[in-house]
């Protein structure tokens, strides 16, 4: 279903499906659904990278879904290749609005508009609709992080970019997060060399936010 796909696994994995809150600053909720969502087409062999530039590998159509279609056509239009870095930044408002306008429509989540701090808004909330639903990635990657026999390529891309991201706190594993991390590690390790050069682009835009913010 198109529930599936790595960007909404993300948005999940990283909300509340009680309160509907973000676990995890906005910036960074943004960079881990455009990462996953690149994580989605490099495996679907749509995106590549060459050192660390992302760059389109099949021309053939523009994807199947909403989404991947418009990553896919974004990148296409370019004359030069980008980083992952840039694509972060081009990339994380528009599809924060898609992925959730499309989990809303899927019916697994409901928006609710964050009200007015001074100056600002805050951020919506997605509190979940079918529980099952909104909660199970999150259930999925824990049980794959618990169980590495069962690993597959998503799901250790997955687990990969939420420690690119520094928000393993995320998971409930009942293990020391030093054995957390050792776990998200080997994900890392075992993937596909474009994947693991996309998380060291996920990294390296972590540490630009991380400058921003301190700033």
């Amino acid at each position: 279903m198109a529930q599936d796909l790595l960007a909404k696994r993300m948005f999940l994995i990283l909300h509340n499906p009680f309160t509907g809150k973000s676990d995890v600053g906005q910036d960074l909720l943004k960079c881990g659904l455009v990462a996953a969502e690149l994580a989605d087409l490099i495996m679907a062999r749509r995106l590549g990278m060459e050192n660390d530039r992302i760059v389109v590998a099949d021309t053939r159509g523009s994807g199947s879904d909403e989404i991947g279609a418009f990553v896919v056509e974004s990148i296409q239009r370019q004359t030069s290749a980008h980083t992952v870095r840039s694509w972060v930044e081009a990339l994380a408002d528009v599809l924060f609005e898609l992925v959730a306008r499309g989990l809303v429509d899927d019916g697994v989540v409901r928006r609710e508009q964050g009200g007015r701090k001074l100056l600002r808004r805050s951020a919506d909330r997605f509190p979940a609709v079918d529980l099952m639903r909104a909660a199970g990635p999150r259930l999925r990657l824990e049980h794959m992080l618990r169980t590495p026999r069962e690993r597959d390529v998503s799901g250790a891309a997955l687990a990969a970019v939420l420690g690119a991201l520094e928000v393993d706190r995320v998971l409930d594993v009942d293990r020391d997060r030093a054995q957390v991390r050792f776990a998200i590690g080997e994900c890392t390790a075992s993937l596909p060399i474009d994947l693991r050069n996309l998380v060291a682009g996920v990294e390296d835009s972590v540490s630009a936010i991380s400058l921003i913010v301190r700033r």
